[in-house]
């Protein structure tokens, strides 16, 4: 499997500070352990406000807005709902997963005031939005990315603005990494290129 889940904790991101937690410092659960917002312990010393650490970057936010609108345009047509934020997903007991760009299936997508406790075909997820202060982000992505695929998800496209790079995750497949100006295959059936969107902006 080219994607392990780990079963150490201690690879894991960090779980339990010794210092109380407030909930809306909580990103996501995995087997019930909460996994925080990456720059949650400047909120707890008073560096930092939770709003200092939870929104997105102009470019983050950007991207989110305009590759869903992209999805939306190629996917909507052939019966794919795509939805953008943080959408919720119940994986299971204890389990539960923040997604950028979600691609569902029309027949597994309802709309109701609940997380999603059916799995999209394919994510797109930019950065790393959670604490890896413990392990680091490459860890917390594996593990994230081997739950997706435990939950039936089949693509997962992660996107790092950093170094403008892009790594693509199937289940059956070794991950693959690109530049942003490669055209990124979503399930296959649609596309975008980051250096092309860019250009629109920029003009």
């Amino acid at each position: 499997m080219p994607i392990p889940a780990s079963s150490s904790a201690a690879s894991e991101p960090k779980r339990s500070p010794k210092q109380a937690v407030p909930e809306a410092l909580i990103y996501e659960l995995d087997a019930g352990n909460p996994i925080y917002y990456k720059g949650y312990q400047d909120v707890l010393s008073g560096l930092k406000n939770l709003d200092d650490i939870m929104g997105d970057s102009n470019l983050q936010a950007w991207l989110k807005l305009h590759i869903g609108m992209l999805l939306h345009q190629q996917l909507q047509p052939i019966g794919y709902v795509i939805t953008s934020g943080e959408q919720g997903l119940k994986l299971g007991k204890g389990r539960r997963r923040d997604a950028d760009i979600a691609v569902f299936r029309a027949e597994n997508f309802v709309l109701s005031p609940n997380y999603s406790s059916l799995p999209p075909d394919a994510i797109v997820e930019i950065d790393v939005e959670a604490d890896t202060s413990e392990s680091s982000d490459m860890t917390y992505i594996y593990r994230k990315v081997a739950d997706y695929f435990a939950f039936g998800v089949k693509q997962v496209v992660w996107i790092f603005t950093s170094d403008q790079k892009t790594t693509i995750f199937t289940p059956d497949q070794k991950p693959m990494t690109f530049d942003w100006s490669t055209d990124i295959q979503v399930l296959d059936k649609a596309k975008f290129n980051l250096n092309i969107l860019l250009e629109e902006i920029n003009q």
